[in-house]
């Protein structure tokens, strides 16, 4: 049972692996819808994998400020949407929210990346 856990650290830590899993997995029956598939999937874990890879390297917890900033963000993309828009589809939203927090949140997690790179290369020359 010890490898299910190990498993999970290492999606936890490195969420692309899951990605480009779930991609290869799609990209067959689902070619046009591939990509998105796996955007999906892998934001779910990236709610957890930024708040952790931050907490590890940093000290700081930032879970509640990545769920509140995402929310505030959904709230915000709602009232927009429901003044430019006659019909709120609901599904469209909710996916267009839930892609553009994976795109946000990858962005904070290849700076977080590359921060701990940096930040192991400089205490690898003292």
């Amino acid at each position: 049972m010890e490898w299910i856990s190990t498993a999970g650290n290492v999606l936890l830590y490195v969420p692309f692996i899951l990605f480009l899993f779930v991609y290869a997995l799609t990209y067959k029956s689902q070619k046009r819808k591939a990509l998105g598939i796996a955007a999906d999937v892998t934001a779910f874990l990236l709610f957890f994998s930024v708040p952790a890879s931050i907490e590890l390297l940093f000290g700081f917890e930032v879970q509640p400020f990545i769920l509140m900033a995402a929310l505030l963000f959904a709230i915000f993309l709602l009232i927009r949407e429901w003044k430019t828009q006659k019909e709120l589809e609901v599904i469209k939203f909710l996916r267009k929210v839930w892609r553009i927090c994976f795109l946000a949140l990858s962005a904070i997690y290849a700076v977080t990346w590359l921060a701990g790179l940096i930040f192991l290369a400089i205490q690898s020359f003292r």
